[in-house]
């Protein structure tokens, strides 16, 4: 018989290699499942952040209907104006689209401006009530019905703001001497050609 040749031991696997393989894709698969929590917790976040910012142009007038007609801010003739303040207007300037004064009175030595917002209207109206809110506490704007879309005279006669789809139009009374009555029918003439 023939002395057989000494066998070599078989290659153990190593033991520790195999762990370490499971414990590095357990590791990978968890920071996986964090960065996806992580993305999905601020596309939610950014979809929350949209839609509080749309309820909130909405509540702001972000919903009026736009002006798609002629920015003029002298729409009303001097005539028209005349008559409404009983007394005559010596003359009419536009001051681009943002306004226009009349001039009237003994000799044209007093004037009425009027200006308008003609996009942002409603946004710029609301904002304008809420400050004064703020300021003073309490509502100190008096609603008018029945002209454009709302219509405001201001604390003490100051004042009168007229919307009528995004458009705002702001008659300032301090200096003019025109009376809140005469305001309110020159700003019902104006809605009624927005």
């Amino acid at each position: 018989m023939a002395a057989s040749a000494p066998v070599a031991p078989a290659p153990v696997a190593a033991q520790g290699g195999g762990s370490a393989l499971k414990i590095i894709l357990i590791i990978v698969a968890v920071f996986v499942f964090l960065m996806l929590a992580v993305a999905g917790g601020c596309f939610y976040v950014a979809y929350r952040v949209k839609q509080k910012a749309h309820e909130f142009s909405q509540q702001m007038g972000g919903n009026a209907t736009p002006y798609t007609g002629r920015t003029d801010p002298c729409m009303l003739s001097s005539g028209e104006v005349g008559a409404i303040l009983g007394q005559t207007v010596t003359s009419r300037e536009s001051r681009g689209t943002a306004a226009c004064e009349y001039q009237y009175g003994d000799g044209g030595n007093r004037r009425l401006e009027i200006d308008f917002t003609w996009k942002g209207g409603a946004m710029t109206m609301k904002f304008a009530h809420g400050a004064m809110q703020h300021i003073s506490g309490m509502d100190t704007f008096t609603p008018v019905t029945g002209i454009g879309d709302e219509a405001y005279v201001a604390p003490g006669g100051s004042g009168f703001m007229m919307r009528k789809g995004d458009v705002m139009v702001n008659i300032d009374l301090r200096v003019s001497g025109v009376s809140v009555d005469a305001a309110e029918k020159i700003g019902a003439k104006i809605a009624d050609r927005l």
